[in-house]
């Protein structure tokens, strides 16, 4: 791949964004936490118009720093006729766990252990959703580890 086909990516404080910029990342933060109900609301109440939020709302991301990196790793045994996946899957949905890894093992005398690894993920979500996981009848153990920098 040549120098010409990669994209270039520039890390700017802030301050030194013109103000469009800053205002399409208030309105993908809006619309991520559930202040605004649609794309439409959130422009007219930040104050850019729809157009200049699509112009580059693929183009402009905030950047919480290496500081908040994290990788947690879930290592739950289940019964496979008792438990879905889907079950186990939905207690990180639930929690806006950043998936970026999910294993199952083959079955074995009717169970199979899921790995999941997450990024980014606090120590209180990660406890809500070992607390989740636990009532979710059939799961038999679940490991957590987490590695924080």
């Amino acid at each position: 791949m040549s120098n010409k086909n990669r994209e270039k990516f520039y890390l700017i404080e802030k301050n030194a964004c013109p103000e469009v910029f800053r205002k399409v990342i208030e309105v993908k933060d809006g619309i991520r936490k559930k202040v605004y109900p649609s794309i439409n609301q959130a422009v007219k109440e930040v104050g850019i118009s729809r157009s200049a939020y699509y112009k580059y709302h693929k183009s402009v991301y905030s950047y919480q720093g290496s500081d908040l990196d994290s990788v947690d790793i879930f290592n739950i045994i289940s019964e496979v006729d008792l438990v879905s996946p889907l079950d186990v899957l939905l207690i990180f949905n639930e929690n806006s766990a950043k998936i970026i890894s999910i294993q199952q093992s083959p079955v074995t005398r009717g169970r199979s252990t899921i790995q999941i690894i997450c990024r980014n993920l606090s120590k209180v979500r990660a406890g809500k959703i070992i607390q989740g996981l636990q009532k979710i009848n059939g799961i038999i153990q679940v490991n957590h580890n987490a590695i924080r920098s």
